[in-house]
């Protein structure tokens, strides 16, 4: 196999440096780095369950929207809420600029 078949091979990886993500933490307040720099994470705890269960709601259709995996729990009135890239088209996923995107839009 010639060397420009194997660099075809190998997926393209699409995450962003670590400095990187450090400075997009920094512009989203409440995010922070988890499960070993693969994700981000965020807690938010609402007046009311029935506010938590709406952003619950909200969460879930802006992830569609965006196209991005996305964990939520939900415990009363305290949603957690876990991003992550995916894995798109054979390259690797991880931390990316529409997960950033994603956190922002979900404050």
């Amino acid at each position: 196999m010639s060397q420009i078949q194997q660099s075809l091979d190998v997926p393209e990886r699409m995450h962003l440096k670590p400095e990187r993500v450090q400075e997009l933490l920094r512009r989203l307040p409440g995010w922070n780095l988890g499960e070993g720099g693969k994700v981000i994470e965020r807690r938010r705890d609402f007046v009311s369950v029935d506010e938590a269960a709406e952003f619950v709601g909200r969460a879930g259709k802006l992830a569609v929207c965006q196209r991005q995996p996305v964990q939520i729990a939900h415990a009363g009135r305290s949603v957690s809420v876990t991003l992550t890239g995916h894995t798109h088209k054979g390259c690797t996923g991880g931390l990316t600029h529409p997960v950033f995107r994603l956190a922002g839009l979900l404050g």
